[in-house]
């Protein structure tokens, strides 16, 4: 038995000497862990509903392993976020070892209620690793906002909607026929994932110069197909769209029918930009559309499109079709017309993009005027002073800039008209631009 124990303890420093290296935990207070972020940053976020999480990774970068005490939300119980640390539930998790090279994972959820005020306010708290006795933390950040939170269903008749907070759709939300929907200036309608404006009524946006109203999904930047869009209805009359922005939708703006509808529906708008659709900015049946100073982009398929019966009048209008963010699988203007039903004006506009050889693209049905426009097209249509196929020269359209050069075929290639302004309200002078922005050095 004595010679078996010396034998053990003759090996005992091997056996340590074969411990990985990067298994011996490191007491050095000076060693530090690393992180993908040190700041975990939020866009505005309403109160009362709940964000995608966010994730950060947490890295030993030694060449030990470091003993972490305890990982933690310093706001605890009471703290606005939720964390799970490599599985294990917050908002205290303690006796975790990270050995060298290694990293874990950190899931942050983020759930706050109402503040009952109408500015903004700072969601924030932070993460606290210590390790040797030295502290180190990850802060978060958000900036919240309270909200209207409006439930699917219908509104009541003569709803007003103003800047006073966001309003927020959390689903089918119905005008109802035979009532109006008023939306002020400053509004910022934001819409939840599969959420629609559903109008079977009137509505009436009634933005003003440098206060439109905003239409779109949660997550701002380029995230289309969020949300619906602003559907219409048989029986929607009277519709007046001033000084707007719609974005991130499946489709902007469309019109729902499931038969022939007995009654067209009418659409005016003037000031508006579409953009970042999975399909269309403007798909519409059965209706009058008119159109003055607005501007269509990125999408996925057709930029407008109208069919069956009604008619499409555009004036000063911009579709620019190119293909930096997503691939396009339709032109700038359709018109699906077999039965001749429908009539498109198209004046003093630019219909360009670059994916196709012919950007405007109708049924021969179709009763068309085009003047006083600059078109990329292998068609002639009828109609006077229209430019075919040159480039309008955008200032910069693959930073969505979408003005015009000095140098640009499009600049004074217009006739003065009741139109005396353009998208971002600047007076027109005496020999117009075409498209929705003026020229100014």
């Amino acid at each position: 038995m004595k010679t078996k124990f010396y034998i053990a303890l003759l090996f005992l420093p091997i056996l340590w000497q074969c411990t990985r290296k990067d298994e011996v935990v490191i007491t050095d207070p000076s060693a530090r862990l690393s992180f993908s972020q040190s700041i975990v940053v939020y866009d505005t976020l309403f109160a009362d509903l709940h964000y995608p999480t966010k994730r950060i990774k947490v890295y030993n970068p030694n060449n030990g392993a470091l003993s972490i005490s305890e990982v933690s939300l310093a706001g605890g119980v009471s703290s606005p976020f939720k964390i799970l640390v490599n599985g294990q539930q917050g908002p205290i998790v303690r006796g975790l070892e990270l050995i060298g090279g290694d990293s874990l994972l950190i899931v942050i959820d983020l759930f706050f209620s109402a503040m009952a005020q109408n500015t903004p306010y700072l969601v924030e708290d932070s993460i606290r690793f210590l390790v040797n006795g030295q502290e180190q933390r990850v802060l978060l950040k958000a900036v919240g906002r309270d909200a209207i939170l409006v439930p699917s269903g219908d509104l009541p008749c003569a709803t007003v909607w103003d800047d006073t907070k966001p309003i927020v759709l959390l689903g089918q939300t119905v005008v109802p026929a035979g009532c109006t929907l008023t939306i002020q200036k400053g509004t910022q309608v934001m819409a939840s994932r599969g959420s629609s404006l559903d109008i079977k009524g009137t509505l009436l946006v009634t933005g003003e110069k440098n206060d439109s109203v905003f239409f779109g999904g949660l997550v701002s930047g380029k995230n289309p197909g969020q949300w619906l869009g602003l559907r219409f209805y048989e029986g929607s009359a009277g519709n007046s769209l001033s000084w707007f922005h719609i974005e991130n939708a499946e489709t902007g703006l469309s019109f729902v029918y499931t038969t022939t509808p007995a009654t067209i529906a009418d659409i005016t708008m003037d000031h508006g930009v579409f953009n970042d659709f999975t399909k269309c900015a403007v798909d519409v049946a059965y209706t009058d559309l008119k159109a003055t100073n607005c501007l269509f982009f990125a999408t996925s398929d057709a930029g407008t499109r109208l069919s069956r019966k009604g008619s499409g009048e555009f004036r000063y209008c911009t579709w620019a079709g190119y293909s930096y963010d997503y691939y396009r699988n339709g032109v700038n203007i359709e018109v699906k017309d077999p039965a001749g039903t429908l009539s498109l004006l198209v004046k003093h506009s630019i219909v360009w993009g670059d994916n196709y050889t012919s950007e405007l693209v109708c049924d021969p049905a179709t009763t068309v005027t085009v003047d006083s426009c600059l078109v990329k097209s292998l068609t002639t249509f009828p109609g006077t002073g229209t430019i075919l196929n040159q480039d309008p020269q955008f200032a910069l359209a693959v930073l969505r800039n979408f003005k015009l050069k000095s140098t640009s075929p499009a600049v004074d290639k217009s006739v003065p008209t009741s139109v005396t302004d353009d998208l971002e309200g600047t007076l027109r002078d005496a020999l117009p631009d075409l498209g929705c922005y003026e020229y100014k050095p």
